[in-house]
């Protein structure tokens, strides 16, 4: 699937900091979000995973919106809101 094809495009936020998520299927929450400096690309989430397989490397940087769903329902965030991209880091 091309990138083009997949939602989050023009800086969407679709996980709010403190959201519940499922990262590629395992259990934590998006602890901050990495705004990217230029427009027309995603929105990239920091997740801490609960897994005590991963207690040593818990945080995953800059995913993808599609490695993620909502950990109650298991469904992809439909909702978006734009987040302006930072400036001045040419």
């Amino acid at each position: 699937m091309a990138k083009k094809s997949v939602p989050p495009l023009n800086n969407i936020v679709y996980y709010l900091v403190g959201t519940r998520v499922l990262w590629n299927g395992e259990p934590g929450f998006v602890h901050s979000l990495d705004i990217k400096p230029y427009d027309e690309y995603e929105v990239g989430y920091n997740i801490v995973l609960d897994s005590q397989t991963r207690k040593n490397e818990p945080e995953i940087d800059n995913s993808g919106y599609h490695e993620l769903v909502f950990e109650d329902t298991g469904e992809k965030s439909k909702d978006g809101k734009y987040v302006p991209p930072l400036k001045g880091l040419d």
